[in-house]
């Protein structure tokens, strides 16, 4: 089903800022990564790196399903990462809050899908994945 023009600009400017928010998700995971030091770092480190490879899956379909939309995807991290020393448990929680952000924002984005059953699939695959991201996250918090 084709999109007018002004709900397809509208569709297209969503999904960039989605696009956004998940380049900046591979440069805040990798960074991430690298600042955990201490005997659990190994794991943590691969749960971080997995979360850079889910974001750049998510990158990767978003930015190929705004070019399928006749739109140009942004490269833009409005994001600046500066080398701090960090607790295991404050990268923890800001990944969740970077995935809690995500997940409001692709739900809040469902409904411009429309009846474009691909579209809505391709938002609820992420949807999925962003769910399981902060269960994952919220476990990894948890004490008891």
């Amino acid at each position: 089903m084709e999109l007018a023009p002004k709900e397809k600009k509208k569709l297209i400017e969503a999904l960039n800022h989605d696009l956004e928010h998940e380049m900046a998700g591979m440069i805040r995971y990798l960074h991430h990564s690298f600042m955990v030091f201490g005997v659990g770092r190994v794991p943590l480190v691969q749960v971080l790196r997995e979360q850079v490879r889910d974001s750049m899956n998510h990158a990767t379909m978003l930015g190929e399903k705004i070019t399928a939309l006749g739109g140009y995807p942004t490269a833009t991290v409005h994001e600046e990462f500066v080398p701090t020393t960090r607790s295991i448990a404050e990268i923890l929680r800001d990944s969740l809050a970077h995935e809690k952000e995500a997940l409001a924002g692709y739900e809040d984005q469902l409904p411009l899908a429309g009846k474009n059953l691909a579209l809505r699939e391709m938002f609820k695959h992420i949807i999925l994945e962003e769910q399981t991201h902060i269960e994952e996250l919220e476990k990894l918090l948890r004490t008891e």
